[in-house]
């Protein structure tokens, strides 16, 4: 009966990375110690120390993947570092400041801001990087989904 009640709950804490992940907060890491919990319940039969590494590995590049795809989105639509910059401050900002919407525009209103002052550009290339690192995040929010799913199908296929 308890296992039942510990699978429910990690199912429960699975769900709320998933949530997590989707208001682009690090919810990965919250599946990754379900599935940890799930490996000792398992005694490490089917979900072994390796394969733990190399989802460790996995959830470590999905956290890395908001900045990579930031940058890479900017760089696409014509920014430059200082826009990079600014998502990254903006991101922040907008997180303490605006809760979930300021997430997704403290980036966007970020990098627009500092590709305009800093790097000299028109608003019009200021909002087109600033569009770009908006379009970056999305992408890193799809891919780190998509991720937190294959990884929890993955870890129940494997135990059940």
């Amino acid at each position: 009966m308890l296992e039942i009640i510990i699978y429910i709950l990690l199912a429960l804490v699975s769900l709320a990375g998933l949530v997590l992940v989707v208001i682009n907060l690090p919810g990965i890491w919250l599946i990754y110690i379900s599935t940890i919990i799930l490996a000792v319940m398992d005694k490490f039969e089917n979900l072994t120390p390796l394969i733990l590494v190399i989802l460790f590995l996995l959830c470590l590049l999905s956290t890395l993947s908001d900045n990579i795809a930031a940058a890479l989105g900017a760089k696409k639509m014509g920014g430059s570092g200082w826009g990079i910059a600014g998502a990254i401050i903006g991101g922040l900002i907008g997180m303490l400041v605006g809760g979930i919407a300021g997430m997704f525009l403290g980036p966007l209103f970020g990098a627009t801001i500092f590709e305009i002052i800093f790097a000299h550009k028109n608003a019009t290339q200021g909002v087109k990087a600033g569009l770009g690192t908006f379009i970056g995040i999305i992408f890193s929010i799809i891919f780190r989904f998509s991720l937190s799913v294959a990884i929890i199908i993955f870890a129940i296929s494997r135990v059940l």
